[in-house]
């Protein structure tokens, strides 16, 4: 058998890749406001709701080169001046389901200040541990099993990690405060139908991290959900193409950002759940700090109107149909690609091997999101509603160093005026 000093060696890379499932960082699909355009503001004193239902699915990694692989690499375990004993191999299936509401409120006809609220309602992780037999061993007659290798870790008080992990049950997220200003337009712009805006958001630390001592698990911080710095500066410009009734028929929005992320501190694992595979803190330390690095992004996006529906001047027009021809058409149509620079992951610990590890497809990288949403309007038959449904997939162009999650999002929005 393997010395005891080179299974825990082993044992602890294995931690290492286990506890990446941990680190799965999603891009989650949230809302945005409800008529088309990046500059969009709301009526003075109109309030928006928004609902929306996320299902947000990842099972990969892409590496520095692009290529997808498992979210965690399979370990060769080797007898000590030995043969291959086998391959533990883990293929993560992370299935993350929230619900965001946001509430905006337009201040002035320019200024516009919101509030996200998203809540995880469940996070599922399916392990998939599998084991691939090595060279034969003359002691045992064959080759190591699978059951082999758990038979021993748990005679060492270590048991085999569950095969679907399950958390965040109505859990709280990072809550996201946030303001728009729809900013002075020359004489130009206002001829050739561009506006342009600034907009300010930050993130408020009411998530959940995860347990130090879990070998599996996911919080939902802004670091772990990585759809949002926790401080964020937007500029925006678009250009719309109104029909000869003066409405929004097609519009160019384009956006650039910067996306700043703090340095967090976890307190280390202990071994007190998994003695053998979470035991770092003796040569990590009590604690060690992750520098999520910060980003830089753009924006393209195009919104159509292919439908403007039926028109009628209804209670919240208080009969005007002129009044009621200014609302969204029934139907738009958005596409959207961004395109985000990844600045470098930095762990630092007592212990620069094990922080170097840690990092390894977490250096500088990039990611390309594209999103599609439908909405429909209710708003010029005399409803305050609209609905849509929006599709967000960050794996149609491979990135570099992340985690692409596809997010499914359905949706409804309210808007509403009490003074």
């Amino acid at each position: 058998m393997m010395p005891r000093s080179t299974w825990k060696r082993q044992l602890r890379r294995l931690a290492a890749l286990l506890a990446m499932a941990a680190l799965t960082l999603f891009a989650v699909a949230l809302p945005t406001p409800a008529r088309a355009g990046t500059t969009d503001t709301l009526p003075a004193n109109t309030f928006l709701l928004d609902f929306g239902y996320i299902i947000a699915l990842t099972d990969k990694q892409f590496d520095k080169d692009r290529k997808a692989i498992s979210l965690l690499e399979p370990v060769e375990r080797y007898e000590a001046g030995g043969g291959l004993q086998g391959v533990l191999t883990a293929r993560p299936e992370v299935d993350m389901r929230m619900f965001v509401s946001q509430i905006l409120y337009g201040v002035t006809e320019r200024w516009t200040v919101a509030i996200g609220i998203p809540v995880a309602i469940r996070t599922s992780i399916k392990t998939n541990l599998g084991w691939t037999p090595g060279d034969y061993n003359s002691t045992l007659g064959r080759p190591y099993s699978e059951q082999d290798f758990w038979e021993w870790a748990g005679s060492m008080g270590q048991g085999k990690p569950r095969e679907v992990w399950q958390g965040n049950r109505w859990t709280m997220a990072d809550m996201v405060v946030g303001s728009r200003y729809l900013l002075p337009a020359s004489g130009w712009m206002d001829a050739n139908n561009i506006r342009w805006s600034l907009m300010v958001q930050a993130a408020l630390p009411t998530g959940r991290d995860v347990d130090p001592e879990e070998l599996v698990d996911l919080g939902t911080t802004a670091w772990y959900l990585h759809n949002y710095g926790d401080l964020e500066v937007h500029l925006a410009a678009d250009w719309r193409y109104k029909d000869e009734g003066g409405i929004d028929r097609f519009t160019v929005g384009v956006e650039a950002w910067y996306a700043w992320l703090r340095t967090r501190t976890y307190k280390t694992a202990t071994g007190s759940k998994n003695p053998l595979l979470m035991n770092y803190a003796p040569y990590v330390g009590e604690t060690y700090s992750v520098d999520g690095g910060d980003w830089q992004a753009a924006r393209l996006s195009l919104d159509w109107v292919p439908l403007l529906g039926p028109t009628f001047g209804t209670w919240m027009t208080k009969g005007s149909l002129e009044a009621a021809k200014r609302f969204p058409g029934m139907l738009s149509i958005n596409a959207m690609v961004d395109y985000i620079h990844l600045m470098p992951t930095v762990w630092s610990s007592r212990y620069p091997i094990w922080s170097l590890d840690q990092g390894r497809y977490w250096g500088e990288g990039d990611k390309f999101a594209f999103s599609a949403t439908v909405t429909l309007s209710l708003l010029r038959v005399g409803a305050p509603l609209q609905f849509y449904v929006r599709q967000r997939s960050l794996d149609i162009i491979p990135g570099r160093n992340m985690r692409p999650a596809n997010a499914t999002t359905f949706g409804v929005r309210l808007l509403a005026k009490f003074w």
